[in-house]
C-alpha cells in the first residue's frame, strides 16, 4: 500500500482529534476563531484575479525570509499576487503589519485530504514555495499534482535528521515530490542527500538577504533622548529558560552596581505573566511596554511584550543576547538581525538551528558564546567597561562585515525560482 495513501486514511480516522486539538489551542490562545476556521478549510476571502504565488513559512523566522522573497519577486513579477501561509498567531500578527498590497496571509490547512483539497481548489496557485523545513505529506502530495513545488532555504536539524532516518521510505516519497530543494548550508545538503533527495542545490542561507528590520523613527528619537549615553543591553526573542539566566545575570550586575540598562523582548508576548513572576522572585523592578510606552530608568529592567519592535531596540543596543539559545529545544534565533545594527552579539550554548552561521561568526570574531550565567555575567562586565570599548567595536564591525559579504545570495535564489515561473 502507498505510504501517503495510508497516511491519509489514518488522518481521516483521527480527524475528530484535530478539532479537539484546535479547541485546546484556542483556550490556550495559540489559535483564535479565524485561524481555527482557516485550518479546517473554511475560506475567508476571495482569490484575486491573475497569477498567484504561494509561499509557506512555519513561524516568525521563516516568514521574514519569505517576505524577502515576496519583495524581490514583486519587483520581477509586478502583476503577480502572493499568498503566504504560516502556522502561528505571532507570525500572522507581524505579517499583517509588513505585507505589501499584492500579498495576503492565511493559516495553513490541517494536513488531511479534505482541508487540503478545499484550500488548493480555491486558491489554485501557480507555484508553491516552502521555506525551510516543514514537510506535510498530504499537502505536498496533493499540491505536487497541481503545480511546481520548491523547498528553499532548506535545513534539517540533527534531531530531525535522525527521526527521518527511521522513516527513509516516507521521507524519500515526500521530498522527491519537490521540483528542487535549495539548502542553506553544505551540511544540510549532505543530510538531504543521505536521506535520498535527488534534486538538490546548495546556495547558502536566504536569511543573509533579509532586509534590515524596520525602525519607528519617532520612537527611536524619544528613546535616544531618554537613554542618552547609557549602554543598553537587549535580550531578544527570549523564552522562559533564557529569562531565568538573564534575570540572574541582571541581579548579579545590580549587586555590583554596573551602570547599564537591560531590556528583555519576549518571543511570545502572551508569556508576560511568567517573566513577571521570575522578576518578583529576584525582587527586580520592571515596567511592561504593553502597559506604558514610558521606560522608567529607575526600574531594574524593561520588558517588551509587543510584536515587531526588534529593530527599534537593536538600534539602541550596545550588546544583544540571542534568545532561544539557553533552552536546548529551540536551537537559537536569528543572530544575523542584530549584526545590521552595530551590536555586540552574545549567544547561549545551543545555537543548533544556526550552527554553520554560528561557527563562522565565532571564528570571524563577530559573536561571543557563553555556557552559563557566570560566563554571561563576566562577558557583560567586560564589554561594559570603558577600557574594552575598542574590542567591542571590533566585534560590531566584524558582524556587519560578515552579513554584508553574503548579500548576493538573494540573486542566486531568484535565478533558480524563476526557472519555474
Amino acid at each position: 500500500m502507498n505510504v501517503i495513501y495510508l497516511y491519509n486514511i489514518i488522518n481521516i480516522i483521527i480527524s475528530p482529534l484535530y478539532l479537539l486539538l484546535l479547541i485546546i489551542r484556542i483556550i490556550k490562545k495559540k489559535d483564535n476563531i479565524t485561524s481555527a476556521l482557516q485550518r479546517i478549510g473554511f475560506i475567508t476571502r476571495t482569490k484575486p484575479d491573475g497569477n498567484l504565488i504561494w509561499l509557506h513559512a512555519a513561524s516568525i523566522g521563516e516568514s521574514i525570509a519569505a517576505m524577502t522573497l515576496i519583495n524581490a519577486l514583486t519587483e520581477k513579477y509586478p502583476n503577480h499576487h502572493f499568498l503566504i501561509t504560516t502556522g502561528t498567531l505571532s507570525s500572522a500578527h507581524i505579517l499583517k503589519k509588513t505585507l505589501p498590497s499584492n500579498a495576503f496571509h492565511q493559516f495553513l490547512p490541517l494536513d488531511n485530504i479534505i482541508s487540503v483539497n478545499i484550500f488548493l481548489n480555491h486558491w489554485k496557485p501557480e507555484i508553491a514555495i516552502f521555506v525551510e523545513s516543514e514537510l506535510w505529506p498530504c499537502l505536498i502530495n496533493a499540491a505536487e499534482r497541481k503545480m511546481n513545488l520548491l523547498l528553499v532555504n532548506a535545513r534539517l536539524s540533527d534531531a530531525t535528521f535522525m527521526r527521518w532516518k527511521n522513516f527513509p521510505y516516507l521521507f524519500k516519497n515526500i521530498i522527491n515530490k519537490f521540483d528542487i530543494v535549495i539548502t542553506q548550508s553544505k551540511t544540510d545538503f549532505e543530510k538531504y542527500q543521505q536521506l535520498g533527495c535527488h534534486k538538490l542545490i546548495n546556495l547558502g542561507s536566504l536569511k543573509f538577504a533579509n532586509e534590515r528590520l524596520p525602525v519607528n523613527q519617532s520612537d527611536l528619537m524619544s528613546l535616544q533622548n531618554l537613554f542618552k549615553d547609557k549602554k543598553i543591553f537587549v535580550a531578544a526573542s527570549t523564552h522562559k529558560e533564557d529569562e531565568k539566566i538573564i534575570l540572574m545575570m541582571i541581579d548579579n550586575l545590580k549587586k555590583q552596581n554596573i551602570d547599564y540598562f537591560p531590556i528583555i523582548i519576549l518571543r511570545h508576548p502572551e508569556r508576560r505573566d511568567e517573566i513577571v513572576e521570575i522578576c518578583r522572585k529576584y525582587s527586580l523592578k520592571y515596567s511592561l511596554r504593553s502597559e506604558s510606552e514610558i521606560v522608567n530608568l529607575e526600574n531594574d529592567l524593561y520588558i517588551v511584550d509587543s510584536f515587531g519592535e526588534l529593530g527599534l531596540f537593536f538600534s539602541l543596543a550596545h550588546i544583544v543576547f540571542i534568545g532561544g539559545s539557553f533552552t536546548f529545544r529551540h536551537g537559537g534565533h536569528n543572530l544575523l538581525e542584530p549584526a545590521h545594527f552595530n551590536n555586540i552579539i552574545l549567544l547561549g550554548p545551543d545555537m543548533s538551528n544556526w550552527q554553520n552561521i554560528t561557527d563562522a561568526m565565532l571564528e570571524y570574531k563577530a559573536a561571543v558564546q557563553v555556557s552559563n550565567v557566570d560566563e554571561l555575567t563576566e562577558k557583560m562586565k567586560f564589554f561594559l567597561k570603558t577600557e574594552n570599548l575598542k574590542q567591542g567595536e571590533l566585534y560590531k564591525q566584524n558582524a556587519l562585515n560578515y552579513v554584508n559579504k553574503h548579500q548576493q545570495i538573494l540573486d542566486h535564489y531568484l535565478t533558480e525560482i524563476s526557472r519555474f515561473l
